[in-house]
């Protein structure tokens, strides 16, 4: 994180001549491989500059370490013209802001592998050799005064996730929280080693030039009271991989009954369909049919009564409809 104060990360733009200069190492393949992830409106938004790939690899000059993206030795630009690009600095002038998530359980965040996907934040900034940069216990508890979901996706990136939100604790996690801290009530005061950290993208890590931190103590010094946290301000994040709207659609049917189970999810949470005005229409062998009336349950998804006794058939798909747009579609063959 580029901090404003003293932060997680201490270079600033002035420093890059003196700290190496970094090698673009142009790559068709590479360059390939970006248009394909690249949103098409982006890419057909401004003409194409060839001297200026959409990604690209980087190395550094003898002598200095890398400050790694997301995707490593990459840089890329985004669609609005900025970039994220690797940098290269002196071994003692390195960073790396590691990040765990604890009470995982307590705050149900926990998948049927026993794997974390959220709790509550404890970061530690190391240096090259791997030693605490700030404190002898390493391990810190982060203030979500100016937290923001972009500052999660990166909390979230480095335990192999794509994407984060900012959460609020459970009482039962905070107090728990609270009696690991010796503390006595939500209100107590935390020993917090970060605030307002915030990040301008959805795809930097936390030593990104888009994102910025600030040491607590330094915060307290500058701004009193006003920049207090306590121990419900606790940061806490919740790790996901889909960002988007996604309806998942797999269709069964018997003799008697079509079944178009939709499963709609935003951010890996459930959403209910049913709140939405939404039309099914089931085929056969790609034809639309006519059935009874469509019925949804959140569990079951879309059912309707048809006969297909008389029918020959090969495959039953469904699509479903939000005005004129097909939002999913399954298929199922005999």
């Amino acid at each position: 994180v580029s901090t404003q104060s003293t932060g997680m990360d201490m270079m600033e733009d002035s420093d890059l001549e003196e700290k190496g200069d970094t090698k673009q190492m142009f790559d068709d393949e590479v360059m390939k491989m970006m248009e394909e992830v690249m949103n098409d409106a982006v890419i057909n938004s401004q003409p194409r500059d060839e001297t200026m790939p959409f990604m690209a690899r980087y190395e550094c000059d003898e002598g200095y370490v890398m400050m790694k993206t997301m995707r490593g030795e990459m840089g890329w630009c985004r669609g609005d013209g900025s970039m994220e690009l690797p940098r290269c600095v002196p071994e003692e002038d390195w960073s790396e802001v590691k990040f765990k998530l604890v009470m995982g359980d307590t705050m149900k965040m926990v998948d049927k592998n026993g794997n974390s996907f959220g709790g509550i934040v404890q970061a530690m900034q190391v240096d090259w050799n791997g030693n605490s940069m700030f404190t002898e216990e390493s391990w810190e508890y982060a203030c979500n005064d100016g937290f923001n979901d972009n500052a999660a996706g990166a909390i979230c990136r480095t335990q192999g996730y794509r994407h984060g939100m900012k959460v609020e604790v459970p009482k039962k996690a905070l107090k728990s929280l609270l009696q690991m801290a010796g503390a006595q009530s939500t209100d107590a005061m935390m020993p917090f080693g970060w605030t307002e950290f915030a990040c301008e993208y959805d795809d930097s890590l936390a030593n990104s030039e888009h994102c910025l931190a600030t040491r607590y103590d330094e915060a307290s010094e500058k701004h009193g009271m006003k920049a207090a946290c306590f121990a419900f301000d606790v940061m806490a994040v919740k790790c996901f991989n889909n960002a988007d709207f996604q309806v998942h659609v797999d269709v069964s049917f018997t003799m008697r009954k079509l079944t178009c189970s939709a499963k709609a999810l935003k951010k890996d949470m459930t959403v209910d369909l049913s709140n939405m005005k939404l039309d099914v229409t089931f085929k056969i062998d790609g034809e639309p049919i006519e059935t009874d009336q469509i019925s949804y349950k959140k569990r079951r998804g879309y059912t309707a009564k048809y006969s297909l006794k008389k029918r020959e058939f090969e495959c039953i798909s469904c699509e479903i409809h939000a005005g004129d747009m097909v939002i999913a579609e399954g298929e199922k063959c005999r």
